[in-house]
């Protein structure tokens, strides 16, 4: 499998559902705003931003007693989480307007999508290969024809590779067969993973990297409540009887229960989950596989072999690259222990056990491809583990404009950013991330437990930055439609095939992923969607990538006032600028390499300054489900409140040196807002921030949240921050003592 390298990206956040709103082009109207900051902007662009700020607000509440009532109060009284979903918030609600105008791109039915040039061969296969893909998606009658069979005829090749018995199977069939389930890609992880990417240690080549994988239900904790578990068994059964029983679903008169299940599968399902509760038995603690100094363990395929006998890596490895690669790069193990505990699990599970699991790992990983009856089982029970109705519907649409937007994310992205992302908007965000880092560099000096060796190294990282704004421009170009043309030549996309059409994609993307093992590493290239609503930094390149995507209010608009864009945008950038910094940052170099450019003593001092932030947010709460107490991790989100913390006073101090040195506004846009004259505009640069995280959240998945997410609940990164700022404690008058303002404050940078 192809396993997305999270441990080493480091986010703004992580959306969790998808809220309706209609697509706005918040690009309309150019640069019209005042020039004087005296003045209030009556654009509609400065209308529209106002209006937001105010109906977020609750103004009858102390801005020093609760900020994220107050940012937020009016966001929470008139929203509700919908039917379906586990959240929403400012991420979700521009998730779903980047829905919507991508569902104008790919639906040709609407009248409105791109239409190529004439002569311009490479964008017309393009075009018709990103229609032909979502056509397939709607044309509902077609995949409900189609049966069960194409997923049924995947797990025969299995079954066929692992014949059952009782005995375990040997090295070279095992092997065999991990490498068909790994040529599936990264959505189909078995109990290891693969995964090609940059070198800890030296990050201008790429290496191939194993994880441990291979669990059905959320993390290892999930396996402890015993009646998830028990849904989970009932589920699996009532899956492999709806796609490996005698008897099409589609063909019974009644609805399939607990009392038409077979023994043969009710046998099959229990001998999975067994497996996967003794694969959570040898799990590494999550935080030591976010350890980057623990997380890199190079090997030959020689040691391999001797370390876990019971597969044969060279046949595993020439069965899961695509024709022709061959590595001999070094193979970086996440994790020893695992392996080792690995092979004394594999010693004593039988084929027949791992023929199962495997065929559940592609029923829960493919059954997705099919018609709702033949994955009604597995529905129901996504909807009790996240507390979702079950009788909670999505329109077809947005399945399949989300699949387009995978599977073909280039293209999409290429005419989503002609959409969305005019004007001298990619220069402007630039210019922000440029000044933000000049505001670390500017407070770097002023740091007294920062040495002057450390010190240089970190002004030297921070110099070296790479950053990605908007869309990439090589490999692919996502500007040019015969760069991708060029680009997607090799998968192939058939109107009336939409389970083939996704498994050859995810085929297709695993070669991909493999074949960069043959190239250096390109440190510009986005590994998210241009659409994403999101931003990231990647130590291992040290670069940061902001996607057009998240370029739109409420996050940015190239006609706000600086102290909205800088309080927004400013503080995503600081964000991701303050990871290269943090406690797992901190352990690479200007190039993105594994390396200890700290002094022991600075290094000291790091660590006593970030257990600061460990002990306060760890002492922050959310209520579960039954009114519980449920207490933030402080260690697993370490980094993510370091970052918000470094990067809103970077943010800030730029902001207001800038706007201090122009006060009349000759030359930065600091105009005043309608509605808003109450408000300084130091108040609105942290209103700004604040309100990027109304967010609300079903209690089951806010408790999940807090278990596994390494950022904070949103409320906290609002009020976690505010009580560590002085600027925002200056901003709002509030006095020391109160809860917005306590007298002990965390700082590291």
């Amino acid at each position: 499998m192809v396993a997305p390298k999270i441990q080493i990206l480091m986010a703004i956040g992580v959306v969790l559902g998808i809220v309706q709103a209609g697509p706005i082009d918040y690009n309309n109207h150019v640069n019209k705003s005042p020039t004087n900051n005296m003045a209030t902007c009556t654009t509609p662009q400065c209308r529209l931003t106002a209006a937001g700020i105010v109906s977020d607000m609750d103004p009858t509440v102390d801005p020093c007693q609760d900020f994220s009532k107050f940012t937020c109060g009016g966001f929470y009284a008139k929203h509700e989480i919908p039917a379906g979903k586990p959240s929403i918030g400012p991420f979700d609600i521009l998730r779903e307007s980047n829905a919507r105008i991508l569902r104008l791109i790919v639906d040709p039915s609407l009248g409105q999508a791109p239409k190529a040039p004439a002569g311009d061969i490479a964008a017309q296969r393009n075009i018709k290969k990103l229609q032909d893909l979502f056509n397939s998606c709607m044309d509902e009658k077609a995949i409900l024809k189609a049966g069960r069979k194409p997923l049924v005829d995947e797990i025969q090749k299995i079954i066929k590779s692992l014949p059952a018995s009782g005995s375990r199977p040997d090295k070279k069939i095992l092997a065999h067969t991990l490498g068909q389930i790994v040529k599936y890609g990264f959505q189909t992880p078995g109990f290891i993973s693969l995964y090609a990417g940059s070198d800890n240690e030296n990050p201008l080549i790429n290496v191939l990297t194993i994880y441990e994988d291979g669990l059905g239900l959320r993390d290892e904790a999930a396996y402890k409540d015993e009646g998830r578990v028990k849904k989970y068994r009932e589920t699996i059964a009532a899956m492999f009887q709806t796609i490996l029983g005698d008897e099409d679903v589609t063909n019974q008169t009644q609805p399939l229960n607990s009392n038409d299940i077979k023994k043969e599968w009710l046998d099959a399902a229990k001998e999975v989950v067994d497996f996967e509760i003794q694969l959570t038995e040898i799990k590494t603690p999550r935080r030591e596989l976010w350890d980057s100094t623990k997380n890199r363990n190079p090997r030959t395929v020689q040691q391999l072999n001797a370390m876990i006998p019971s597969i044969d890596w060279s046949v595993f490895l020439r069965e899961a690259f695509p024709p022709g690669l061959k590595y001999t790069g070094p193979i970086i193990v996440s994790s020893l222990p695992y392996l080792t505990k690995l092979e004394t699990l594999l010693q004593k599970t039988s084929s027949k056990t791992l023929q199962r699991y495997f065929s559940w790992v592609l029923t829960r990983s493919l059954s997705g491809n099919l018609a709702q009856p033949y994955k009604q089982p597995k529905t129901n029970f996504d909807s009790i583990t996240s507390a979702i109705s079950a009788n909670a519907t999505t329109e077809r649409w947005s399945t399949c404009v989300s699949t387009a937007n995978t599977n073909l994310v280039h293209i999409t992205g290429h005419y989503f950013v002609k959409a969305t992302f005019k004007g001298n908007s990619r220069q402007e965000v630039l210019t922000i991330v440029d000044n933000v880092i000049a505001s670390y560099e500017k407070t770097f000096p002023t740091l007294a437990w920062l040495d002057n060796k450390t010190r240089a190294g970190a002004i030297k990282k921070l110099k070296a930055i790479v950053k990605s704004v908007g869309y990439s421009t090589e490999n692919p170009d996502d500007v040019s439609a015969k760069s991708l043309d060029a680009f997607y030549k090799d998968y192939t996309v058939v109107k009336k095939d939409y389970f083939g059409n996704q498994l050859r994609y995810m085929r297709w993307a695993a070669a991909n992923a493999f074949s960069q093992l043959r190239l250096p590493v390109d440190r510009l290239a986005m590994d998210m969607s241009l659409t994403t609503v999101n931003a990231y930094y990647n130590p291992s390149s040290n670069s940061i990538y902001i996607p057009a995507g998240i370029l739109q209010l409420p996050f940015f608009n190239i006609e706000n006032p600086e102290y909205v864009n800088y309080g927004s945008m400013g503080v995503v950038g600081g964000h991701e600028i303050g990871h290269a910094f943090d406690n797992n940052g901190r352990h690479y170099d200007s190039i993105g390499r594994r390396a200890n450019w700290w002094t022991n003593a600075t290094s000291q001092a790091f660590e006593e300054k970030a257990q600061c932030f460990v002990n306060q947010y760890g002492n922050f709460t959310i209520k579960g489900p039954q009114g519980e107490d449920h207490n933030l991790d402080g260690e697993m989100t370490l980094g993510e409140n370091l970052a918000d913390n470094g990067g809103i006073k970077m943010a800030f101090r730029i902001w207001q040196s800038r706007h201090k040195s122009d006060p009349k506004g000759n030359k930065y846009k600091n105009f005043k807002l309608p509605g808003l004259d109450k408000y300084t505009p130091e108040q609105l640069f942290f209103i700004s921030y604040g309100r990027l995280w109304c967010t609300m959240m079903t209690p089951d998945a806010l408790v999940d949240y807090v278990g596994s997410n390494p950022h904070s609940p949103g409320k906290w990164r609002i009020n976690g921050v505010a009580q560590n700022s002085p600027d925002f404690a200056k901003a709002f008058k509030c006095k020391t003592g109160t809860p917005m303002n306590p007298a002990k404050k965390c700082e590291v940078w």
